[in-house]
């Protein structure tokens, strides 16, 4: 499991938390927000990140598909169709770099199979170096710890069809 920050757990847990503890701070939505049908999986070894991440995403009406390491992710992916994939890096078993090339690598074999976003969710700078995250085959990356801003972002971004159009982007 990496480590992950305080204060990043905070960015997370805070948006999480502040509906608990200061109820007058947040607003009733106008409408009931439509179902939402991102079919995301998010591959991550470290439960606390899982339990974080899944807590805000089933605030948006994500229910996401869970894997503890990159080789469930690719078992997964194999039976499974997804919007999006958030892949952790650093995990035992099958690491984020190697589950991302087998699922590529799926991709290519299957010309009827659309090429899924996997956005490499790490605590490690990648964006710097473009030319490597295409290589490995990751669409962006999302950094480690992130906030409920950055992660709605993300979805808006590379599932805009499923996320923004049942009125996410202005939640």
């Amino acid at each position: 499991c990496a480590v992950i920050a305080v204060p990043g757990i905070m960015n997370l847990a805070s948006s999480l938390l502040s509906a608990a503890w200061q109820p007058q701070l947040v607003r009733a939505p106008s409408r009931r927000a439509a179902p939402v049908s991102v079919r995301l999986l998010l591959v991550d070894d470290c439960r606390i990140n899982r339990m974080l991440v899944t807590a805000v995403l089933t605030r948006w009406g994500i229910v996401p598909t869970i894997a503890s390491d990159g080789e469930q992710a690719v078992h997964i992916a194999e039976r499974q169709r997804f919007d999006i994939v958030l892949m952790d890096l650093l995990m035992p078993v099958m690491d984020g770099v190697v589950a991302t090339a087998k699922i590529r690598q799926a991709e290519r074999e299957n010309p009827r199979r659309a090429q899924v976003p996997i956005v490499a969710y790490t605590s490690l700078d990648l964006a710097a170096d473009p030319m490597r995250m295409a290589r490995i085959g990751w669409t962006a990356v999302l950094p480690k710890p992130c906030s409920a801003i950055s992660l709605r972002a993300c979805l808006a971004r590379w599932c805009p069809d499923s996320f923004v159009g049942n009125g996410h982007s202005r939640h």
